[in-house]
């Protein structure tokens, strides 16, 4: 972020003196580079670099190349090979193995949401978003290349002149790019997508502004991080101690109520006045903070908790307080201490467990840049023609969650955005309950005779209709907790792995649902009577990969099983 902020006002500047500038970006990586898609650096016509897109060994080529991108006021996408040891350019000092693909775009003044106004758009604190740049590495002088689009607030931002790829065949990929929060590439006829995922920047909340706090504020100014003191005492929480941050003085049990606290929030109590960080600590607790610390021993933590439970405060499910606060590096000095506090507070956002990096076995980053296929390419086939013997009633019309558990499925389903969603009936679907959601509905005629028909049916439409699709997700209306993030599990683990099949995993077994790639279908297209997707996954053996998914064993066959699952969603 604070990268993405100096290239910004690099260019505001450059701007101002009427120079010419490029934008740098790596857009995709293979193996091992220094830095990761999405790393940028500005080139001005003098020469000026701001930011950086390697350790050091590639910027002086890429300013000479941008130099021509600057005159020729093209695009241009440029490739190294890291791998290659008798590359002189390069040499086999850089330490890495793999291969780098930087995007040169030239930054038009004139453009409408040209790429610097997409990135300035993008680091607004209080939203995700999603930038998505075009490269083609078949042709490196492609003139539809670059940074050409942003979803911010479910919106979508386009630069002037259009889009090489439609706009409603990307924005599902946005959309799973956002629900994942994490980076992808997609293959468009045409052009390859880095679609990259931008947080909102970290927020630091710090009750207390003694010495000590000092250095804790100057090392999140380091990172860019948005920085809000909170504490009684004017004559310590000012500007003056504490420049560029937010100092408010309040009194605790209001310090918490004009501050946005999400998921991107810290809360660290350092006020040393135990009533101050037992109130700021009630409010933390009621909040959506990753990560909440409190300085001092063990044993002030635990009474902290013991006292706020005794006096109704609901603790959160998710520990996320910490407390002795820090990471162990043996800290002493406020300095150290400090240093310690922020270790743990990114540790805990990057979702990492803060190990020595020598005792990681394989990749030190953990960058997925596999190139997967776009969300147009997948359909969901929700099976529900089932005759519910068992139940002695149709199931599908089972209340569930306000809900009926077909609407409850469908709406699951419809969440991921696949190209289609395609539901499977029976004979005697009522056609209006699905109205408003309006998927493909397919009237199985044969419903009778078992499971492998209504795969059958699905596929058969799925391929007719849609033949763009190449990867299939069945699904079952009678597993209740079934929800999205699963579905993305499923998509994701089949693209990661690269197999035919993602599957989940229960009660010591591979079923439902699972992701079916285009090379399986004419095996689904040829199932018979109630043989159904669990019998293709397990003569597949171990080429399905699973997804962990307990909940997946609760399904409703039976009047005690329905009941059983209501008055659990009672007891919530």
């Amino acid at each position: 972020m604070k990268e993405i902020r100096q290239i910004i006002q690099a260019y505001v500047q450059a701007r101002s003196e009427g120079k010419r500038a490029v934008l740098a970006t790596v857009v995709h990586i293979e193996g091992s580079a220094y830095r990761a898609p999405g790393a940028r650096m500005l080139i001005t016509e003098d020469g000026q670099l701001t930011g950086a897109i390697s350790g050091g060994c590639l910027e002086g080529d890429v300013l000479r190349k941008a130099l021509l991108v600057i005159t020729d006021e093209k695009p241009l996408l440029i490739t190294y090979d890291t791998s290659d040891e008798e590359n002189a350019l390069i040499g086999v000092s850089l330490g890495c193995n793999g291969i780098i693909r930087i995007l040169l775009e030239p930054i038009r003044e004139r453009q409408s949401n040209n790429v610097i106004e997409l990135l300035q758009l993008a680091m607004d604190k209080e939203h995700q978003a999603v930038l998505i740049t075009f490269f083609s590495p078949s042709d490196k002088k492609q003139l539809l290349q670059g940074t050409q689009a942003a979803l911010i607030n479910n919106n979508i931002l386009t630069a002037a002149g259009g889009l090489p790829v439609a706009a409603a065949d990307i924005l599902p990929d946005l959309n799973r790019v956002l629900a994942d929060k994490a980076s992808a590439f997609v293959q468009y006829p045409s052009f390859t997508a880095f679609i990259e995922y931008i947080a909102p920047v970290p927020s630091l909340v710090i009750a207390g502004a003694g010495n000590d706090v000092i250095p804790l504020v100057q090392m999140a100014a380091l990172l860019d991080w948005d920085v809000t003191l909170l504490d009684g005492r004017p004559a310590y929480a000012n500007q003056r101690r504490f420049p560029g941050c937010q100092v408010m003085i309040t009194q605790p049990d209001k310090a918490l109520q004009q501050i946005q606290v999400n998921e991107h929030t810290a809360i660290v109590l350092m006020s040393h006045n135990y009533q101050y960080d037992k109130a700021v600590l009630a409010q933390a607790l009621a909040s959506t903070a990753a990560y909440i610390g409190i300085l001092g021993p063990k044993k002030k933590k635990d009474r902290l908790m013991e006292e706020l439970a005794a006096e109704g405060v609901v603790l959160p499910a998710q520990d996320c307080v910490y407390g002795p606060i820090g990471l162990d590096i043996g800290a002493e000095t406020s300095e150290e201490i400090a240093l310690a506090i922020i270790a743990e507070i990114k540790a805990v956002f990057a979702g990492r467990p803060g190990a020595s990096l020598r005792s990681i076995n394989g990749n030190i980053h953990q960058r997925k840049t596999q190139i997967v296929a776009p969300m147009q390419t997948y359909a969901v086939l929700l099976l529900a023609a089932g005759a519910s013997k068992r139940l002695g009633a149709a199931k599908q019309d089972l209340l569930y969650q306000g809900d009926t558990l077909l609407r409850h499925a469908v709406r699951t389903a419809k969440e991921i955005a696949a190209a289609a969603t395609v539901v499977v009936t029976g004979v005697d679907y009522n056609k209006e309950q699905l109205h408003d959601l309006q998927p493909d509905i397919v009237v199985n005629t044969q419903a009778q005779e078992g499971m492998g028909s209504s795969v059958r049916e699905g596929v058969r439409y799925i391929c007719d209709k849609y033949p763009q699709v190449q990867h299939i997700l069945i699904m079952l209306c009678d597993q209740p907790y079934v929800n999205a993030a699963h579905l993305r599990a499923l998509i994701d683990m089949q693209q990661t792995k690269g197999t035919a099949v993602a599957a989940s995993y229960y009660a010591g077994r591979k079923g439902v649902p699972a992701l079916f790639q285009a090379s399986l279908f004419p095996q689904l297209l040829a199932l018979q009577g109630d043989t159904g997707a669990k019998h293709l996954i397990e003569n597949l053996g171990d080429e399905a990969v699973t997804v962990a998914f307990p909940e997946g064993a609760i399904d409703i066959d039976t009047k005690e099983a329905y009941q059983q699952i209501l008055e659990g969603e009672n007891r919530k």
